[in-house]
């Protein structure tokens, strides 16, 4: 669980656009914040997750729609995602920021 919230996380990156894709291809929409039951719910996910030594900071997270995260899980810094898969690394000079990459 994140101290950060969702709809904030989604203004930073996003601003006011009220629809995007996630790294995976999947749609999200804004209005989706906060409704678990969306097809197009936006959620946080840490990179590398707290339970593999992860911090809950903004360099740690993206936003990616709830099905992505779901099928990320835990899983660094390797994973599958929508039929592609992908691989994290953390970018030079930081402890904590990562990147995401499709393999």
């Amino acid at each position: 669980m994140s101290k950060y919230n969702a709809l904030d996380v989604w203004n930073r990156v996003y601003g006011s656009r009220q629809e995007a894709y996630d790294y995976a291809g999947r749609l999200m929409k804004k209005s989706a914040c906060g409704n678990p039951n969306s097809a197009f719910h936006p959620t946080l996910d840490h990179i590398r997750p707290l339970s593999e030594g992860g911090c809950d900071v903004l360099e740690n997270i993206v936003i990616c729609h709830r099905d992505t995260n779901r099928e990320k899980a835990d899983s660094f810094p390797h994973w599958k995602a929508n039929g592609s898969r992908f691989h994290a690394e953390r970018v030079k000079g930081s402890r904590v920021e990562y990147e995401i990459f499709e393999d």
